[in-house]
């Protein structure tokens, strides 16, 4: 690509994210994707929640307090929760058109569709016409489906009228990004479209940076028994994540395996999970913790279990195997895409998970197998520069360079 085409581009990342999301959310797969499109030439910055002013912070607080005093609001906490998370959204989109006009960015990606209504009704307002900006479609279908099952609760209604606003919101976009393939057309269906849109663009998450850590080294260093057999999980602690399967499947093993361990790194409530081990016969072989670096985790596992119920790409899957974990999967939404044969994957229900990893702990000739699966399919998965130079393709056919006479 021209580099005085990239030169021109001044992009402006946004995400809704605060600093403890990014311990396993997009922050951390995003931010590679950022350097390499600076690396490349591109101007580009990025922004989140944590960036937001306090003056911001502060009139939207007001604003919210001002709001939920109102009739239909009063004793109605589930609109309440609902107006604060849409609300926190639409501030980061009209922050994002504030600095789009101030700094003269002319490309500005908003990770969430709320965000982008929010940009897109501040930049009709302050008259930002010739500044491109599109979505990424983080979810596997619609917004309101994935924050529906995620606790943001909402009625038949409401749920309509959010999927018109969205779609609306869509179709104004420039691009739309979704992470697989799977994710995209489920999003089309939720929308009630005929087919993908042609300014929709499949764009997957990059390859995580590789360690060269050892499972010996990685043991020593969490102070694991060189000889235990660990499994491990990652995710919030929450329903869709299914984490009680997993537990209650490495307690009904633990009389074939005496020196198994489960290790789950996510933020949630750890008492409840505790109780589940402690009623399933795991105890104090369940481990739960909360970092900002899962590699030595990974590279000290001898396998990773994912359980969930709904994921648009499984990012941590992802990066189980590309530390060369044997992975087991439950086959929902766009795990598939991502895995492929790269992963054992199962139907999302307990009895099938349960035999899966009794069969992984059993023979560690299975599990070679599977590690090389996994270390063949990340070889082959992008990295962070082949991902920003699809980024830098989309948004360089939107806006030619400008060219003086």
């Amino acid at each position: 690509m021209d580099m005085a085409t990239l030169n021109f581009l001044r992009v402006l990342m946004v995400t809704r994210e605060i600093g403890n999301d990014r311990r396993y959310g997009l922050g951390k797969s995003l931010a590679p994707v950022v350097e390499a499109l600076r690396d490349s030439g591109v101007m580009a910055q990025y922004i989140c929640q944590d960036d937001l002013p306090a003056s911001w912070q502060s009139w939207r607080a007001r604003w919210l307090k001002r709001i939920s005093s109102w009739p239909g609001f009063r004793g109605r906490l589930d609109r309440r929760v609902q107006l604060s998370a849409w609300s926190e959204r639409l501030w980061m989109g009209f922050w994002a058109a504030r600095l789009a006009r101030d700094q003269a960015f002319s490309h500005v990606h908003l990770h969430d569709p709320w965000m982008g209504l929010g940009f897109r009704l501040a930049a009709w307002r302050m008259g930002l016409g010739s500044v491109r900006w599109g979505v990424t479609e983080h979810g596997c279908g619609s917004y309101s489906f994935t924050t529906h099952v995620d606790g943001l609760h909402q009625g038949r209604r409401s749920a309509l009228f959010f999927r018109r606003l969205e779609a609306q919101t869509l179709a104004a976009a420039d691009w739309v990004f979704c992470p697989t393939q799977t994710a995209a057309e489920q999003l089309a269906r939720d929308l009630a479209l005929p087919s993908l849109p042609a300014h929709w663009h499949v764009v997957a998450h990059p390859r995580p940076a590789r360690t060269s850590l050892s499972s010996a080294a990685a043991r020593s260093l969490l102070n694991w028994s060189p000889h235990g057999i660990y499994v491990v999980a990652v995710g919030r602690l929450v329903p869709l994540k299914n984490m009680d399967w997993i537990v209650q499947a490495c307690g009904a093993l633990m009389t074939q395996f005496d020196h198994l361990h489960l290790c789950i790194l996510g933020e949630g409530d750890q008492a409840r999970f505790r109780q589940l081990a402690k009623d399933a016969g795991l105890g104090d072989r369940l481990l739960l913790d909360v970092t900002d670096d899962v590699s030595p985790f990974l590279h000290a596992a001898d396998v990773y279990v994912s359980a969930s119920s709904t994921e648009s790409f499984g990012l941590a899957n992802l990066e189980a195997m590309c530390a060369g974990l044997p992975c087991l999967c439950t086959a929902v939404g766009g795990v598939p895409d991502v895995m492929s044969d790269g992963a054992w994957l199962v139907a999302c229900e307990q009895d099938s998970l349960t035999r899966a990893l009794a069969a992984l702990l059993q023979n560690a000739s299975l599990r070679d197998i599977w590690r090389s699966r996994a270390q063949a399919r990340a070889d082959a998965w992008p990295d962070a520069h082949s991902i920003a130079q699809i980024y830098a393709q989309v948004y360089s056919a939107l806006s030619p360079p400008q060219v003086s006479s």
